[in-house]
């Protein structure tokens, strides 16, 4: 149950982040990535919760990714600068990898 309220924690944490730089659009891009990346964990989960006792495993999981990117949000507010040069440098690199 700890890790439902970590994920719920995260989330809120992102939006305002996200409404704090008034770029609300990104904070939800970012929800929406991480509720498809929650769903193929359910997924994962579910295929694998039929052979092996998974446990707890997929809440542990999620809690550390959505603990991921509210990090990832509240530094994107603290060094707006800096995050936008990693963005570029990602961006970049994507580019070159494609070519």
């Amino acid at each position: 149950m700890t890790a439902f309220w970590i994920v719920v924690a995260s989330l809120a944490i992102i939006l305002l982040a996200g409404s704090a730089r008034h770029n609300a659009g990104r904070a939800l891009t970012d929800i929406t990535v991480l509720v498809g990346m929650f769903a193929l964990l359910a997924i994962g989960n579910l295929l694998l919760g039929t052979m092996f006792d998974t446990g707890d495993a997929a809440w542990t999981i999620a809690a550390v990714v959505a603990g991921g990117f509210a990090l990832d949000a509240i530094y994107g507010y603290m060094a707006p600068q800096r995050k936008r040069r990693r963005d570029r440098a990602l961006r970049d690199f994507w580019h070159r990898r494609r070519a």
